[in-house]
């Protein structure tokens, strides 16, 4: 009889996010403001570089991607599921940290290829269990976005109803709200 070993494959986490377009620096800086007010912080600054690879299926909202942090504490390797539609959709994902995160480019870069590159610089702000994300995204723009980390316990209906609280605190319209990534922007502009 063989010893195997039982390898558990990682548990999805789940969250609800939206992302809204900020069109003016005036409006990025007073909604800044509602978030350092709410959270009572000035949030952290971090600096991200996304490389998205190709996958084998290419089915739209499944994403590839490894992150770069700045501080370079450690990066991470990112893949998720998000609907492409407006409002606060459910998003699957799982996450491991890389110390390597060249070598992790190269492998990936020849085994998938690189799909392209994102920039920006995110101000982080912690507010119960919500992730508030003020982006300043090389060649797109400004935009915010909510994540709301959802407990196992928790409904999508739920974190979709802290989304929309957090819409109305923030003064978000319909009209700004995005449906897919920043990444799918980046490529409809370069095409």
């Amino acid at each position: 009889m063989t010893n195997r070993t039982h390898i558990s494959l990682p548990i999805d986490e789940k969250n609800v996010e939206i992302k809204a377009r900020i069109g003016s620096e005036q409006e990025f800086e007073r909604r800044m403001q509602v978030a350092c007010e709410l959270t009572k912080s000035s949030g952290e600054l971090l600096e991200q570089k996304d490389v998205f690879f190709n996958l084998l299926e290419e089915i739209d909202g499944r994403r590839l991607k490894l992150r770069y942090l700045q501080p370079p504490d450690v990066s991470q390797l990112i893949y998720y599921v998000r609907s492409n539609k407006t409002g606060p959709k459910l998003s699957t994902f799982n996450i491991i940290d890389v110390e390597d995160p060249v070598l992790l480019q190269e492998i990936l870069k020849k085994s998938n290829g690189i799909k392209g590159i994102l920039e920006k610089k995110r101000y982080l702000f912690l507010y119960g269990q919500t992730r508030i994300h003020m982006d300043k995204v090389i060649n797109l723009g400004n935009f915010i976005e909510f994540e709301v980390c959802l407990r196992p316990d928790q409904t999508v209906e739920e974190g979709q109803r802290i989304a929309n609280e957090l819409m109305k605190i923030f003064g978000i319209r319909e009209e700004e709200l995005m449906d897919g990534a920043y990444f799918d922007e980046l490529l409809n502009i370069n095409v």
